[in-house]
């Protein structure tokens, strides 16, 4: 059994409500799971449960203290105080349980509190101690329970003490970010790590701190380094819960009806998987397997994308992340594909799985931004090395590290492509056509004249087909360099190029259809500016550029 607190200095951060969802959390992966309210002089997490109703003569934790320190003497059991917590789960009722404070209520209790006498139940007497320790033994022998949470009471007094520092396996902090909660939390965690109690029950208590109710940021990596500095505690170990505007106005177990607060639910269930938990796989995997039934049975696939999408707001868990990302890929929603895989791959970041379906996803975009484009090479290049790749896949790949300007990576890929007669025309037309732009770019113009002339025309511009016009006049295909000339001619200005195409046409005599070319140029793309009419001048088109000039 696992024993977590919540503690916070002060109220109002959301303590016994976060205590609660966990609760709920906990006992919907049907872990059994027994709360206890230790806020003796503010009871009340009962109320957060819809339903659960405290009878008028309800004993609790406060009645089975008392008895201890009046009579030396416990309860028969610890059921005797106890009630379960209507809450549904997969398998019905799930195995949740609550020790209250008591019927505070009811002015008796009140009476009761009063009696408490700390000084003496922690005597030698009494050794309140070792009662604790037997009552935590107890809760763990007759409930079976796999988790016992503790809602402690605020402030440094003895019970915050009992609760964080002799009780607990860890302790979750919550505190707002005003100057005194961060000053005291940071003064706790301190208390909790260097307790001489713990160590003498030779615990290992971790402590984590969530700073709740607050603004989400827009920033929220630069906001975390922050809070971590102001609470001097490793980014691991520091969880948020946002402010949520429904909650302003009514507390409720956002847990309870995962669909309707997805955010908040997201929030919550963040912090609960950052707790080191060993959540039942098998539970789990129970789960992930109705879907897979109900892929096969539910006539509405809308239906079963809401059952999906709640099993992932309950539980953040590698295999259920897997089973969304393999349903969303069944719809191609390309977004849902990408926001699982990564959730997944934040857990498993070497899962194979994952990252080839990323990779798939983001090779068949062609509308990447530059940042997914970063995003993408990341989760892309595992894949490759492992030659998981098909070639169409490995040129989009060596197009994307172009466009970020990694040219030198992006030719190592494509170059073996280029040679490969096994694959199509058509695709190794498009690796020869990346070869040869990242090869000028680093400089290596023999290798882009290596495959320049294998690349129809069309599909040149601006630098390579300068290029592939030079490697046919080095060549002797004096020709061949004024239709390469004459065909970009049709689609583009370029200056350069017109220049060589001049030369070429006075040297073979076809100025006629140089000047063909330049006036469907002209006319294309209604160049009036005087510098192009200077410019044809230059290169010896005197008269065209007249004619063109009076005609415009």
């Amino acid at each position: 059994m696992k024993t977590i607190t919540f503690y916070s200095y002060k109220g109002g951060v959301g303590r016994t409500l976060a205590a609660a969802n966990f609760a709920v959390y906990l006992a919907k992966l049907n872990l059994k799971t027994v709360m206890v309210d230790f806020d003796l002089e503010a009871p009340g997490i009962d109320a957060k449960f819809a339903g659960l109703e405290l009878a008028a003569n309800q004993k609790g934790l406060l009645d089975y203290i008392l008895d201890y320190q009046q009579q030396n003497s416990n309860p028969a059991t610890i059921e005797e105080i106890s009630l379960q917590v209507p809450i549904e789960s997969s398998k019905g009722i799930a195995p949740l349980w609550l020790i209250p404070a008591g019927q505070y209520l009811s002015e008796e209790y009140y009476k009761k509190l009063n009696q408490l006498n700390w000084n003496l139940i922690f005597s030698d007497k009494l050794d309140g101690i070792a009662f604790f320790q037997q009552f935590i033994a107890r809760i763990k022998k007759e409930f079976k329970a796999d988790f016992l949470i503790i809602d402690s009471r605020t402030g440094i007094t003895e019970i915050a003490g009992l609760c964080t520092q002799q009780l607990p396996d860890e302790v979750v902090m919550l505190s707002s970010l005003s100057s005194e909660s961060i000053k005291v939390s940071k003064h706790i965690k301190q208390l909790i790590q260097q307790s001489a109690l713990a160590k003498a029950l030779k615990k290992s208590i971790d402590v984590k701190v969530v700073v709740s109710r607050v603004p989400k940021p827009e920033d929220l990596d630069s906001f975390k380094q922050r809070c971590c500095q102001l609470f001097e505690i490793n980014e691991t170990k520091l969880f948020f819960l946002f402010s949520y505007p429904s909650l302003e106005k009514e507390e409720f177990l956002a847990i309870a009806t995962p669909d309707s607060h997805k955010e908040l639910v997201n929030n919550y269930v963040r912090l609960f998987y950052g707790l080191d938990l060993e959540l039942s796989s098998e539970n789990i995997k129970v789960e992930i397997e109705k879907l897979g039934t109900q892929l096969l049975v539910v006539p509405s696939l809308e239906k079963l994308e809401k059952n999906v999408l709640e099993l992932v707001a309950l539980y953040p868990h590698p295999e259920v992340y897997r089973a969304a990302m393999r349903f969303f890929r069944l719809r191609h929603r390309q977004e849902e594909i990408r926001s699982f895989g990564w959730e997944l791959l934040n857990l498993l970041p070497s899962d194979e799985e994952a990252q080839q379906i990323l990779a798939e996803s983001y090779l068949a975009e062609r509308k990447l931004d530059k940042q997914e484009k970063k995003r993408a090479i990341r989760i892309i290049e595992p894949v490759w090395l492992r030659g998981e790749l098909k070639p169409e896949q490995s040129i989009r790949y060596a197009d994307i590290l172009d466009d970020l300007e990694c040219s030198a990576k992006s030719l190592d890929i494509v170059l073996p492509l280029c040679d490969d007669e096994s694959i199509d025309n058509n695709t190794q037309i498009q690796a020869k056509l990346i070869a040869s732009q990242t090869a000028l770019k680093l400089g290596q113009s023999e290798i882009a004249a290596k495959f320049i002339l294998d690349i129809p025309p069309k599909q040149l511009g601006g630098s390579l087909i300068i290029l592939a016009i030079e490697t046919l006049r080095d060549i002797g295909d004096f020709d061949g360099a004024f239709e390469y000339a004459k065909q970009l001619i049709r689609r583009e200005y370029n200056p350069t190029v017109i220049e060589q195409a001049a030369r070429l046409a006075h040297q073979l005599d076809r100025v006629k259809e140089l000047e063909d070319a330049i006036r469907s140029l002209a006319k294309l793309r209604m160049l009036k500016q005087e510098s192009f009419y200077q410019h044809l001048k230059d290169c010896g088109l005197s008269e065209l550029a007249r004619v063109l000039q009076r005609a415009s």
